[in-house]
Order: C-alpha cells, then structure tokens, then sequence
C-alpha cells in the first residue's frame, strides 16, 4: 500500500486486475468472441492447458487484481492495442485474478511474486518467459511476439547460457534480455545469486547492448551492488547515448535511474551531471511515443528521487515543486477511463506527497473514493495521512473502512492485515478489540479451502511477527492462545502445516 504501498507499486510497476473485456470461460465462446476482445479464460488454468494440449498454443497466462495499478494501465493501454490482441490469437490466455478460488495455489505453483505479471508456458506447463507489466504497448507486443514462437523452456536455455554460450542463437538471446528479470529475477536464478547470473550473462551475451542490459539488471537488482563507479558511470553513460537502449530499459531506468546514478558517481557533480542525462534521456524517449501525461509524471518522480538523493535534508527547488504539481494535475485529467485513473492517481499521490503536499494529496484521494471502483484501496494511504498528524481514531476508522469495504478474499486477508497492524501500532492496550479484528481475519481464512498460499500466506506471516513483538509488551499471551487455536480449526483441511502452526 501508500506511502510505502506506493514505492512497492511503482517499483514492482514495475516498478500491482481484471482484463479489458468481460472474459469468456469455453473455446465456444472464444471463438466468438469479437477481433476487438482478448478471449481470456476466466480464472481455469487446467482448462487452459488442456486447450493448449490439444491446440499446440502455449498458454499466456496473466495474474493481477482489480485494485493494483500497473494491472490498471496494462487494462487502459496493452489490452486495448489492436496489435496486441490480434497477438493473443496466438496463445490460449487465461486471466488469473489473485481473489478468483485457487488463485493463490496457482500463484505459488508458478512463482508470482507480484500483480502484473504475464507468463508464458508451454502446454507441458514449461515456463516459456515471464514478463511484468509496463507501460508500451509497442515493446511488450515485440516480446510476446517472440515467445509465441518458442517451445524452449526459459531455465534451459539460461543453462545453456552459462555453460556454452556460443551455442545460444539470436532469439535465444533475446529471449533472456526480455526476461522480467526486474521483479522476478529469484524464479529464474534459482539458489544462485541473481546479480552473479546477470554479470555471467553480461559477460556472454554477443551483442553489446545485451550486455548493457544484463549488467543494469544486475547492478538495479542487486543490494550491494560490486561495480565501481567508473564501471557504473560507463555503462550508464553507453546506454542512456542509446535511444532504443532507453526504450528497451525505460521501466528499469525510471525506477531505478536515481540508484543507477548514486552508484555512478565519485561526487556530487558528477551525480548531478549524470541526472541531468538521465532525465533528458527519458523525456526523448516518452517524446517518441507522444509524451502522454502518467509519462510526464513518471519522469517527475525520477527527478523527484534524484534531487532528495542529491539533497537528502534540503528544500526541493520551487520550480520542481511546480513542474510536479503541474504533471499531476495533467496526468490527472488525462486519466479518463477507470482503468486509467486506478493506474495513474496512486502516482498522482506519491508525487504530492514526495513534495510536501499532504494536504493536495489527501484532496486527490478524497475526490477519488467518490468515483473508484475500488475506494477501499485508498484508504490505507488516508489513514497513514490522518496518523501522521496525530488523529489516531480518524486513522483506525479509515483502516477499518477499507477492510470492510475490500472485495475478493485474498484482497480481504490483505486489507485485514492493514486493519490489524493499524491496531497494534497505535492501539496497543486495545487487546479486545485486536483479537476480534484478528479473529474475523481468521474466519475469512476458514472460508476459503486451501487458501493458505502466497499472498494470504505472506500476509499471515507477517502479522504473526507483529503479534508475538506485541504480545511480549502487553501480555498477550492469553489472546494469543486463543486465536492460535482458532486458527488451527480455521485450517481445518488445509494441507500445508504452517498453517496449523501459525503463531506457534
């Protein structure tokens, strides 16, 4: 969620859906479906893949939610290019919404970390490729395009990279450089560290672009990256002279453009000297595909980080202050369609906020509850508005709101866990009221069989931390007693054991 709900979903926007057009559920109504539609397959993968056993297809599988952003601009961008959709012909595509039953098995059984992502496998349930949502329609369709041809399984032809790879072809190449190695990088890595397998790819790879990529991928995917700043500001400086290098990495830039820089420079005017690059690098290429408004925002949010990098305690200068405030205001009233606004005010948001602006953001989020499709999103970010000047009710109540009013069980669990750790931070001596709310998270649980996977999974880990930190403060141990054993009836027939060991 916002504000650290907001750096997640534009990172992992990369950088979080329903599709386009109402889905069909049988090749019947597939086959009819109008030129202008996906024909997804709502939420049956065994289904999916039988189809494909029995076409040939490989199976393109999308897995989002209603509520998360960049699932929103895939729906107001990708899903409506002609380009695309005539491409999915090619494919049997399944929508795989993370509330529809099972979602979460499936999640877990193809590694999914995070809303969008888009998966291609073959009828024998090899992954093909995985890519994360971004914002051209134009580079993703190219991709795509290549892997609807392929049959080799991506971690093969990644061995083959590392063991021999003059024996790699062209498009096998490719085919690793597309990798949506910015969100997924552990899936395919395996064990091995993931900044070693891109700097072993860097090294390989024929073409020097490839390499220029694969060697960003690992400095932007590491933690501590190893590279020298004369190595960093190199690369860094080769690709952003590239304009279709810009293209290729503009999500990887954008998000991680600030970071890149920081580990370029020996100082302060070189740090700014390469922002300065960065950013005009950027606005090129947006240029070329018409500078839309989120576009614009998007390159005010990469300024925005360069200069708090650059300046971590001083005032923003006014004329950036402007220029942002601008942008949202652009960006906003660009935004037309549902899908378009889900996509671009939780930006909006984040940019008002990054400037100081609490009050001009609460305002966008206010006005945006009035007409979302899903106002229960927003809520948490009003919440941490409201708790961050001190109103500690109006802050709980917009927690509470937003967990009642989610929708889709693996949504709820998530939302809920909001509520709870709301609770815990700023009502600790409340232990009734956290247990109740915590037991009503439990029975949303108990309705969903073999619902203990990825996501709820996750989400119950992590409110199990913040409950034993908060138990040994309060003396919980009692409550905590009791909602232990409430879970273990909760799983019942759940087969993974954590959770009948939840809180153990």
């Amino acid at each position: 969620m916002r504000t650290a709900l907001s750096v997640l979903l534009l990172t992992s926007a990369l950088s979080a859906c329903s599709p386009a057009q109402a889905p069909v559920a049988s090749a019947h109504a597939a086959s009819a479906a109008p030129a202008t539609a996906i024909a997804w397959r709502q939420g049956d993968v065994d289904d999916a893949f039988n189809e494909a056993a029995e076409s040939g297809k490989p199976v393109l599988l999308y897995w989002g939610a209603v509520w998360c952003p960049p699932c929103n601009q895939l729906k107001a961008g990708l899903f409506k290019d002609p380009a695309f959709i005539a491409l999915t012909g090619k494919f049997v595509p399944v929508y795989l919404d993370g509330d529809e039953e099972g979602a979460q098995a499936w999640g877990e059984r193809f590694g999914v970390r995070g809303y969008p992502t888009l998966i291609v496998l073959d009828p024998q349930r090899n992954e093909i490729t995985r890519v994360a949502g971004g914002n051209d329609a134009a580079e993703l369709t190219r991709v795509l395009t290549v892997a609807a041809g392929r049959r080799s399984a991506v971690a093969d032809t990644l061995a083959t990279a590392l063991a021999t790879p003059a024996t790699l072809g062209a498009e096998d190449w490719q085919v690793l450089g597309d990798y949506g190695w910015e969100v997924d990088a552990n899936k395919l890595a395996g064990t091995r560290s993931s900044e070693d397998v891109l700097n072993a790819l860097a090294t390989a790879a024929p073409q020097p672009a490839l390499q220029r990529r694969f060697a960003l991928l690992a400095l932007a995917t590491a933690e501590t990256p190893r590279s020298t700043p004369t190595a960093t500001r190199e690369l860094l400086e080769a690709v952003l002279a590239q304009p279709a290098e810009v293209r290729r990495n503009r999500e990887l830039l954008g998000y991680a453009g600030a970071k890149l820089v920081k580990l370029a420079s020996a100082g302060p005017a070189t740090q700014q000297r390469l922002g300065q690059q960065l950013l005009v690098a950027l606005e090129r290429a947006d240029a070329a595909q018409g500078n839309r408004a989120d576009d614009a925002l998007s390159r005010a949010l990469t300024e925005l980080a360069l200069a708090r990098q650059q300046q971590p305690e001083g005032a923003l200068p006014p004329a950036l202050v402007a220029q942002v405030k601008q942008r949202v205001a652009a960006a906003d009233a660009a935004a037309s369609d549902a899908h378009a606004r889900q996509s671009t005010i939780s930006s909006a948001v984040y940019a008002l906020r990054q400037i100081g602006d609490d009050a001009g953001a609460e305002a966008l989020l206010l006005a945006e509850i009035k007409r979302s499709e899903q106002p229960y999103y927003y809520m948490p970010e009003l919440a941490e508005l409201a708790e961050q000047r001190g109103d500690t009710a109006g802050a709980l109540e917009w927690l509470k709101r937003a967990y009642e009013g989610a929708q889709g069980p693996a949504t709820r669990v998530q939302w809920g866990v909001l509520y709870v750790e709301g609770l815990l931070r700023l009502a600790p001596e409340d232990a009734p009221r956290i247990e109740q709310a915590t037991d009503a998270l439990i029975a949303e649980l108990q309705a969903q069989p073999s619902g203990y996977h990825q996501r709820t999974r996750q989400r119950f880990e992590r409110l199990a931390v913040q409950l034993k930190a908060w138990s040994g403060k309060h003396e919980g141990a009692q409550t905590l007693a009791r909602l232990q054993q409430r879970m273990q009836q909760a799983c019942g027939e759940q087969s993974d054991s954590a959770c009948r060991d939840w809180l153990s």
